[in-house]
């Protein structure tokens, strides 16, 4: 069966939202979600699980450098819940740690200036973690 996943880099102002492609094999940016309210957020994550027929919510689960658990692990927690609630799907999560940095330099690579960088780091960053996710799971898709 083929895994098609949703990649989430949560944010307290934009949610990046991430995809795999119809085979399961590569992860590609998809979009931005505005944060609040909470309830509009994660129905439109839905709504996009939904669209992309997916079988897992990948979702980045932010720590400090040392590795020790960040500030904001208790809404990210919060918001895979509601997200769970919606999809019915099940989520993992993915140490997000370095998605931004990688997210940058891969925006870098593309060409992408740098006034458009804010808009689309979290896009790219959710493409960062979902790809993550499918590097630890070579055999699940």
């Amino acid at each position: 069966m083929t895994v098609r996943a949703i990649g989430i880099d949560f944010g307290e102002k934009r949610i990046g939202v991430a995809a795999t492609d119809w085979l399961g094999l590569a992860a590609r940016p998809l979009e931005i979600v505005t944060s609040t309210p909470r309830d509009a957020a994660a129905d439109r994550i839905a709504e996009i699980a939904r669209e992309r027929e997916a079988t897992v919510l990948v979702i980045g689960m932010p720590a400090n450098m040392d590795g020790s658990r960040h500030d904001s692990e208790p809404q990210v927690r919060a918001f895979a819940r509601r997200c769970a609630e919606r999809t019915n799907l099940p989520v993992e999560f993915v140490d997000e740690r370095l998605s931004t940095v990688e997210a940058e330099r891969l925006m870098r690579e593309t060409g992408k200036r740098r006034r458009h960088q804010r808009a689309l780091v979290d896009m790219f960053s959710a493409a960062v973690i979902l790809g993550d996710w499918l590097a630890a799971h070579p055999g699940d898709h």
